[in-house]
Parts: structure tokens; sequence; C-alpha cells
């Protein structure tokens, strides 16, 4: 299996402080953490580290922050022969000011104009995924490999997303890019309008979505029944890395083969472990301590391929479960009658636990 992450680097440089500063206050901070960034770079490093076998395209400038990023990559096991070297331009560098106290980000964003211009590979990919960064090396790629399956992040509301969702087979969006493409708005009090949603977006692209939707958690379809998986209760140290978390774990379940449901559940854990630590791909959760929590066993074969089985913990010490906490307004009416064309929505129990 040949998969190809296809985006743009990036380059943090973090500055965690008590609170933010207000309009011409001066600060003394004595932390500075500099870190490779960007979705794309997170996510191949998230699959090599969880044992996929994966190659990163994407315009990497050749200077420090550059050289440090494709250093980045190859220690986390990327394959790199396909990125394509800029010697012209400048690293895109952008300063995220931490507010240590609530772990929410702002981020001042510098974005340069390197972008592939080589888009053919000497592998045949079978899966090619994007975040849509460099709009222009996705596009192309998708057309050379019409055979490849595109696993897309749609996190930017706009037409060029949109275009590109509909040649995608799996799509992961966030609350607003769903808006956009369906001019729906989200009602989490009335189940329907959920299922509407999901039928309007089934109704416009045949890939298969599954939507970010923060602290409400993940919605996402399975055996033509929409269904919602709580947000984890959390303590939250840094905010900027749960959408790609949550992006790399989506695309380990697809190209595992784990089904709708495992793999909306890694997908929720992964966004929600991302928020613990501080960083960008340091904050990457450990694939086993994932599927733990999820209660979930990794069983390795003969031939080295993971395979997972549903397994209930064995004591309460491995991962404790509690209901979800049903809204009396939503529970109501969940299982109305629809129409058979429209998935039904239904509400997962899954693990609650608050993690430390």
């Amino acid at each position: 299996m040949n998969v190809i992450v296809l985006g743009k680097p990036k380059y943090n440089v973090i500055l965690p402080v008590d609170s933010y500063l207000k309009e011409n206050e001066k600060r003394v901070i004595r932390e500075r953490i500099e870190v490779s960034a960007g979705a794309s770079i997170y996510v191949a490093c998230m699959l090599a580290k969880w044992g996929i076998k994966v190659y990163y395209s994407g315009c990497i400038c050749a200077d420090d922050a550059g050289n440090k990023m494709k250093e980045e990559l190859e220690k986390y096991g990327v394959d790199t022969k396909y990125v394509e070297p800029n010697y012209e331009k400048k690293s895109s560098i952008n300063y995220v000011v931490l507010n240590k106290t609530n772990g929410s980000s702002t981020e001042i964003l510098h974005e340069n104009d390197a972008n592939l211009t080589r888009f053919k590979y000497d592998i045949l990919p079978d899966y090619i995924i994007t975040d849509g960064s460099d709009m222009g090396g996705a596009i192309a790629a998708i057309n050379n490999y019409p055979m490849a399956k595109i696993i897309f992040l749609a996190n930017k509301p706009n037409e060029e997303f949109i275009s590109l969702s509909k040649k995608a087979a799996y799509v992961c969006a966030n609350m607003s890019f769903a808006s956009a493409l369906t001019k729906m708005d989200f009602n989490f009090n009335k189940p329907k309008t959920l299922v509407d949603l999901f039928q309007k977006i089934k109704d416009l692209n045949k890939a298969e979505y599954i939507l970010m939707l923060r602290d409400k958690g993940t919605l996402y379809t399975s055996e033509r029944q929409v269904k919602m998986i709580p947000a984890v209760t959390i303590e939250k140290k840094d905010d900027a890395n749960s959408g790609s978390a949550f992006f790399g774990a989506y695309a380990y379940g697809i190209l595992n083969n784990l089904g709708s449901d495992t793999t909306a559940k890694i997908a929720n854990l992964s966004g929600a472990l991302a928020l613990t630590k501080v960083g960008s791909i340091a904050t990457i959760p450990e694939k086993e301590e994932v599927f733990k929590l999820a209660g979930l066993k990794l069983e390795e074969t003969t031939n080295e391929e993971t395979q997972v089985q549903d397994e209930l913990p064995k004591t309460a010490n491995e991962v404790k479960e509690e209901p979800a906490k049903e809204n009396p307004e939503v529970k109501e009416e969940v299982n109305e009658q629809l129409p058979k064309e429209m998935p039904e929505v239904k509400k997962e129990e899954t693990t609650n636990e608050t993690l430390g």
C-alpha cells in the first residue's frame, strides 16, 4: 500500500504566557518553543509513528527551519524522497501565543508562496492524504492519479476546499466547512437537523464524512445511521493540534479498514489527547494509549500486520467508562420515522473518562 501525505509544511514559534497581552503592553518571557508544524507534517509523522509506511510530498525551503522540518520527518520514519526543495524562498514561520492558563492559542500566520511544481511519483499511490494547504499540488496529484483514494481535511469554508472535497473518497470536516457546504446550521437540540445535514452532504457528493464538533464531540455515519460521540472531558494545555491528531487517527482507521465506529472512536480520543501536551508533533498521542482508552486491543499477527479487536476492559483500572450524558432535549424523538434513504440518528455510549 502506497500512502502519500501532501501539503505545505510550516514552522511554529510558540510563546507561552500566563495571560494574553493587551494592546501596547510589553512583557518579558523566557520560554520559547520551536517546532515543525502544519497538519500535513503532523499527520505524516503520526501515521509513521503508528506503523504506516508513508511518503511526504511538499515544498520545503532550504533554510534552517526547512532543514529542521525535513530532519523531523525523517526522524519519525517518513520517506522524504518526494520533498521538493526551494532555494529562493524562506520557510513559513508562524508565531503562536499560548495562554498557559486555559490552553488557548492565538496565531500570527506567515504564508509564503513556495508550492510544489512536481506532481508525479515513481510509485502509484493508493491513497493521497491532503489538508489542502498546497491546493495546486493536491489537485495536480489527484488528476495524475485518478485511481488513488483521497483523504481530505476540509477545515476552510471556501470554494476551493468545497471543490476539492468532491474529488475525495473520505472527508474529515469541521463545523464551519460543513455549514458552508450545506448552507445549514447545526442545532444539537434537534437531532432531525443533524440527519438533514448529513443527508444534504450525501446529496452533494459521495465521500464518506466525519465531522469534528470541538467541545460537542464527533458526528459520523455508520450503517445508514447518524451517530454522535460526546467529547472527552480533559485538561487542555494546547488547543492548536487537536484537529491534526483527529485527522491522523481518522486516516489511520481508513488505511487499516477498522470500520466507521472504531475509526470515529480513536479519532475522537486522539483529538482529545493532543490537547494535553504543548507543541506540534510532540503532541502526537501514543497508539497504545488511544486503543486502550477506546476499549480496543491491538494484536500482532504473524505477517506483522496489526489487527484490531473490540474488547471490553477487564478491570476498572484499564479504562473507566460511563454512559454519555443525554441532553433531555436532544434525546426526544431520536428514532423517529424517516425516509428510507435518510440515515437514522443514534447517540453512542462512549468513553467519557476524565484524563489528567
